[in-house]
């Protein structure tokens, strides 16, 4: 009975002081005052630093605002000062716009006529059928034409019977050879001349 009773004594002993070891890990695993402190201070250090944050970006935000709103009192400032020009350009632009009310017609120029007479062309002079002779053309076409005693030239099968120059006033040569006159020659005769005969034209 006695074993009994120091077995049981023995057991509750054990079991205070099991309670006890309990009760000291709870208590250290129990956060302190000052610890709950120490985090409360923490949020706030990070709730501050996302204020700043904010208010950063939102400085940026006004500056910008600031220059657009300074450049638009610039361009204000601007347009007031030069009222007078646009005011012209757009009246200007409505003359030409609107149609002239009552205008009179102009009258038509007439073209200015030269007062100097025109000059006048002498008449050619009538040639009869019987004076034209079939003369060859640049393109070797014949062509009825007047022929002038200039333009026959007849050439001499000797040395000796070659035209003499002539003497004009003052005593000087004339500038033009002589030639022997043929009117009535046909166009189809064939001249003939020697290689040694000359004929000198003084263009």
């Amino acid at each position: 009975m006695a074993k009994k009773d120091a077995r049981i004594r023995f057991l509750e002993r054990e079991l205070a002081e099991r309670e006890k070891e309990m009760e000291t890990m709870i208590e250290t695993e129990r956060p302190t005052e000052s610890e709950v402190e120490d985090e409360r201070v923490r949020d706030l250090e990070r709730k501050v630093r996302e204020l700043e944050a904010l208010v950063k970006g939102l400085t940026a935000e006004v500056l910008d605002l600031k220059s657009v709103t300074m450049n638009l009192c610039r361009d204000v400032e601007e347009r007031k000062k030069k009222p007078v020009a646009t005011e012209e350009r757009t009246a200007a632009a409505t003359v030409r716009a609107e149609p002239r009310v009552g205008a009179e017609p102009r009258a038509r120029v007439e073209p200015r006529t030269s007062t100097r007479p025109a000059e006048t062309r002498p008449a050619e002079p009538t040639v009869e059928e019987g004076e034209l002779d079939l003369i060859m053309q640049n393109d070797g076409t014949l062509k009825p034409e007047p022929r002038r005693s200039s333009e026959y030239i007849v050439a001499s099968t000797k040395f000796g019977n070659a035209p003499v120059k002539g003497k004009g006033r003052g005593g000087r040569s004339s500038e033009r050879t002589l030639f022997v006159e043929q009117k009535k020659r046909k166009v189809s005769d064939v001249i003939q001349a020697e290689e040694g005969d000359t004929l000198d034209l003084d263009r």
